[in-house]
């Protein structure tokens, strides 16, 4: 297993690099098609209903309040139904084509790069296609959830790039499913809470307003991780540190949350055992020289 855990940070690396080549096509795509490029965004969390409560089984760490406010303003736009008596809302399928046609744009700049890599995609395509069919077939946990409802858009016959950001969104996703099958039940409903010990664990935000400038797409405020922080210090999560107004995990804390994350990659790599050894040596060979050429192109543009 701690061979496995390189691969990880590797991946994440990669899908980032994948977003900043695509992304900035999907705006602009959604912008002169008026489209709502949340479409795009929300396409991870399943285009079939929209609703709070099916929102928060893949993201239970971000303010509901923000969903429910676009969810009105989809609805008045005729993007999704009337929501029924248990406040789910049909997602149209307009907005499942806009969606395809907005991401298609990120995908179509993608196919222009192909000629200028120098990797084998096709073999790639191949090692991550034999994961991703693994975590489908592989027992619970994790729950697959986030896995089974994000929106594909690349198949088969797409470009070889297109099926590769593909695969390692669905990788993304059961990612995702691992954690959140190690982590819920300590956090609950108070997924605020989990992410403010993960944040002040990592060293990446230790107060309240570090927490709303680093984790500023979650939709909270300063005030909302003040009440988490004191709630993880009521727990025994968090203790205060050395310098005034910042916080460190108490041992307690810090292995929770260390527990948490070894059985995520226990979770997430148990279906590797589908790949040989060598198998895994190139993928990651494959994959390193995948990020490291995608990151020189957009450097060149």
């Amino acid at each position: 297993m701690k061979s496995l855990t390189k691969f990880w940070p590797l991946i994440y690396s990669t899908i980032k690099e994948f977003w900043s080549i695509t992304e900035p096509h999907i705006e602009d795509a959604a912008i002169r098609n008026d489209i709502p490029v949340e479409l795009y965004f929300y396409s991870e969390l399943g285009l079939e209903y929209f609703s709070k409560e099916d929102f928060q089984k893949r993201d239970p760490f971000s303010n509901p309040e923000q969903f429910e406010k676009l969810f009105a303003h989809l609805f008045f736009k005729g993007w999704i139904d009337a929501p029924t008596r248990e406040g789910r809302y049909q997602v149209t399928e307009k907005a499942r084509e806009g969606a395809r046609q907005i991401i298609r744009a990120g995908d179509a700049h993608l196919s222009t790069l192909e000629p200028l890599l120098d990797v084998n995609l096709r073999k790639l395509a191949i090692l991550l296609k034999q994961i991703v069919t693994a975590n489908y077939a592989a027992a619970e946990p994790p729950q697959k959830w986030a896995i089974l409802k994000r929106f594909r858009v690349a198949d088969n016959s797409s470009p070889w790039l297109a099926q590769l950001r593909e695969y390692l969104m669905d990788l993304f996703a059961y990612r995702d499913d691992s954690h959140l099958s190690a982590s819920h039940p300590h956090f609950g409903q108070a997924g605020i809470v989990w992410s403010v010990l993960g944040s002040v664990w990592s060293g990446s935000a230790v107060n309240a307003v570090q927490m709303t400038e680093s984790m500023a797409f979650r939709g909270y405020d300063a005030d909302d991780y003040d009440v988490a922080i004191q709630a993880a210090v009521e727990i025994g999560w968090l203790e205060s540190a050395e310098s005034p107004g910042t916080f460190r995990p108490t041992p307690t804390g810090r292995e929770l949350r260390e527990q948490a994350e070894a059985l995520t990659n226990e979770y997430f790599f148990h279906p590797w055992s589908a790949l040989k050894p060598e198998e895994l040596e190139e993928l990651h060979s494959l994959l390193a020289k995948l990020r490291d050429q995608l990151r020189e192109l957009k450097k060149l543009n």
